[in-house]
């Protein structure tokens, strides 16, 4: 049976564009714990994917590690998804420039640092791609990652100030490395 209490979290998070993890990230114990929230979506999927299509949303269960949803008449690329994917291929890039391995954006105990994120904004091929997709315009790449990737639960900063990719990061920046 669905938690009234949890399902209004639920509703004001998907509906906002975020995604509900199957990890939530602790900051008083920097661990990862189990997300209630995707627990409660886990046990009652088919009354929560019932319910989201009566209101024209497509509850998505992806890699079995997030949910999150999409209006069932719309398209497949937005803004907001080409601005997400853009700032994941500009980490993505900075990591293996600086030669880290990819745990670093995936251990939550380490994650990418600011200074190593700004440096995205003094290269131009960095500002070009940025620019193309209406980001860093007005605002710096630490503001786009929080309006883009921290807001929809796709990164999180852990203990240490350091971005870390969430369980729909990891799946997302999967998705956009796979050839």
């Amino acid at each position: 049976m669905i938690s009234n209490e949890l399902s209004q979290t639920i509703y004001n998070d998907l509906v906002k564009g975020k995604t509900i993890n199957k990890h939530s990230y602790s900051l008083k114990t920097n661990e990862l714990e189990e997300n209630p929230l995707y627990n409660e979506i886990f046990i009652n999927f088919d009354e929560y994917k019932q319910l989201y299509q009566r209101i024209n949303f497509d509850l998505a269960h992806k890699n079995s590690s997030f949910f999150f949803i999409r209006e069932m008449s719309g398209g497949d690329a937005n803004e907001v998804t080409i601005k997400i994917q853009a700032l994941l291929i500009i980490i993505g890039r900075i990591v293996t420039e600086k030669g880290y391995l990819f745990d670093v954006l995936t251990d939550h105990r380490v994650g990418i640092g600011l200074e190593d994120l700004s440096a995205a904004m003094s290269e131009e091929r960095y500002i070009d791609i940025l620019h193309t997709c209406k980001l860093c315009v007005s605002r710096g790449i630490e503001e786009e990652i929080n309006n883009h990737l921290i807001a929809r639960s796709i990164m999180f900063k852990n203990s240490r100030g350091h971005y870390v990719l969430s369980d729909a990061g990891i799946a997302f920046f999967n998705e956009l490395t796979e050839f």
